[in-house]
């Protein structure tokens, strides 16, 4: 595939900028202006090169006439002849000259379709082909740029203060209702779509099998041993109001002793079943857990009785209003997170740019690597969309008018076509003095 010219590939950008551009009316009422200021130059140049002639034209016929007005007079028709063709030619691509309908003329309205074709297929085998992008992107740099990019402060400040602003606002568009609908909807339904008891079970026998329930245990024990010491006069209470012939007094006294006993034995007990982890206590929650666990795998009875409590779970107004009340309490913290330039999201959000901006910067084989995926993330982009991108021209055009699609033309390329005319002019001007002065001294 061969590359386009530099000047063929600005005239392209300029014509596809035509194609794609919306229209602005103030914009083309400027342009059309700066377009007839400009069509004036080639036209005075015209009549002056007519007036020249006539005066020429008159003078050469003279008698005894110098041979100098010879020169003038032919150079003055070459330059009304190069200057009319090159209007021609410059007419010709947006209308019929002087609305005679003469073949091959008003290009531009009658081609416009296979013009947007053209230009589409030539962006995208000039511009999104494969070895293009390769290219762009080896030159352009662009892990190590970001990476300069994010080294400096303000620049990760100002990313972050957008990136929050745009997650406020994604939030503050979300409906809550809606949202809360969707918790709900996703919690209950995939909550009461499954049984609870089997999986509890597997997950239960897990737990034993690897003994990550210890910790549980040794909680339990700890936290009961400490209630009894702290309460030692509560047990004693307790055993001394429920003991037999409560009016007697020593029957009272020896109730409260044997009350002291209970508790100091519940102290030594519950000390001894936290200390020693082969204790018989621990063995009996051990062989309950692991019977447990089998009766919700495989208990008919004991898996109904869980069906059943969660149905009744799930249908309790306190469950509800729980999952109601995660998505107001979530957004709320959001928010407060990301309004907080301070606070402890920014600041992570800060660090984690700078560790991949200093990344970026100074290790070659993760930037290679982040090059590489941008390169291949814009060729996989240009190869499988560049069609769909391209025939935006294509489409566009064929959407317009065919007097409306010469007019935007001209208005963008028209200025600089009137040049054509200027140096038609004068080129012809030059071209008609050489080729007279080598008549004159080729024939006399």
């Amino acid at each position: 595939m061969t590359r386009a010219e530099p000047s063929e590939l600005r005239g392209s950008v300029q014509i596809v900028t035509v194609m794609t551009a919306g229209a602005d009316l103030a914009g083309d009422a400027e342009k059309l202006r700066a377009l007839r200021r400009m069509k004036l130059i080639p036209l005075v140049l015209l009549c002056v090169s007519a007036v020249i002639l006539l005066i020429a034209w008159h003078f050469a016929e003279q008698p005894g006439a110098s041979a100098g007005w010879g020169f003038v007079r032919a150079g003055a028709e070459a330059a009304m002849v190069g200057g009319l063709a090159d209007w021609f030619a410059v007419t010709a691509l947006f209308r019929h000259p002087m609305g005679i309908p003469i073949p091959h003329t008003a290009l531009i309205p009658n081609k416009k379709d296979q013009l947007g074709a053209s230009l589409g297929s030539f962006v995208q085998q000039n511009f999104l082909n494969e070895e293009v992008v390769r290219a762009k992107v080896a030159t352009a740099q662009p892990a190590r740029r970001v990476g300069d990019y994010l080294w400096n402060p303000k620049h990760r400040a100002w990313l972050i203060g957008e990136a929050a602003e745009a997650g406020e606002a994604a939030i503050n568009s979300l409906r809550d209702s809606d949202v809360q609908n969707l918790i709900r909807s996703l919690l209950f339904r995939q909550a009461a779509a499954y049984e609870w008891g089997p999986p509890a079970g597997r997950l239960l026998s897990a737990v034993t099998a690897d003994r990550s329930h210890v910790a549980a245990i040794d909680a339990l024990f700890r936290v009961a041993h400490d209630w009894m010491e702290r309460n030692e006069q509560t047990i004693v209470d307790l055993v001394a109001d429920r003991g037999p012939a409560q009016g007697f007094f020593l029957a009272r006294a020896a109730h409260e002793a044997v009350g002291r006993r209970v508790h100091n034995e519940l102290c030594r007990w519950l000390a001894d079943a936290l200390a020693d982890p082969d204790h018989r206590a621990r063995a009996a929650i051990d062989t309950w857990l692991s019977e447990v666990a089998v009766r919700l795998r495989e208990d008919p009875e004991l898996i109904a009785k869980v069906e059943d409590f969660k149905d009744q779970t799930l249908a309790s107004v306190e469950v509800q209003a729980a999952v109601a009340s995660i998505w107001p309490a979530t957004k709320q913290v959001l928010l407060a997170a990301l309004a907080d330039p301070e606070g402890e999201l920014r600041t992570r959000a800060d660090q984690l740019v700078l560790e991949l901006a200093d990344r970026l910067r100074t290790d070659e084989v993760f930037r290679a690597r982040v090059d590489r995926r941008i390169c291949d993330g814009a060729i996989y982009l240009s190869s499988r969309y560049g069609a769909e991108a391209t025939s935006l021209i294509s489409d566009t055009v064929a959407r317009w008018d065919a007097t409306e699609a010469s007019r935007r033309i001209e208005l963008q390329v028209g200025k600089d076509l009137q040049y054509i005319r200027v140096n038609g002019t004068v080129v012809g001007a030059l071209a008609g003095v050489v080729i007279y002065g080598i008549g004159v001294l080729l024939l006399g």
